[in-house]
């Protein structure tokens, strides 16, 4: 049975610098070359992540969107706007069960989401 946990992504932007910046601003993570991609790995060197240039943007509101753990669900908002992405969604509640969740977009319009159990302060 497959994880339920995105093991791995790949985003495909116009401005391979500009989404780098912004990845390793909002999440923390290290960028190398790895072929013609730019891989996205944690701070102990796991990949997590793929960016891939192309010369024409994928759909704005993307077909996959995977969503990320937040501890701080209004600081990672505020970092994601000041790295020049947008929340789309801001906090909204999930379930009493699952907590809240927030839909953002990165600078090129791919769209992510962040979830979060921690009680707005």
């Amino acid at each position: 049975m497959a994880s339920p946990t995105v093991g791995f992504w790949e985003l495909r932007v116009t401005d391979i610098e500009r989404a780098s910046d912004f990845y390793t601003s909002v999440f923390g993570l290290v960028a190398s070359p790895w072929g013609e991609y730019l891989m996205l790995s944690t701070l102990d060197g796991a990949p997590i992540g793929s960016l891939e240039q192309v010369t024409d943007a994928p759909p704005s509101d993307g077909f996959f969107r995977p969503t990320f753990d937040s501890e701080d669900l209004e600081a990672d908002l505020a970092a994601i706007e000041a790295a020049g992405g947008s929340v789309v969604i801001p906090r909204a509640v999930i379930s009493e069960e699952y907590g809240w969740w927030a839909a953002v977009a990165d600078p090129f319009g791919n769209r992510l989401q962040l979830a979060t159990t921690n009680a707005p302060a």
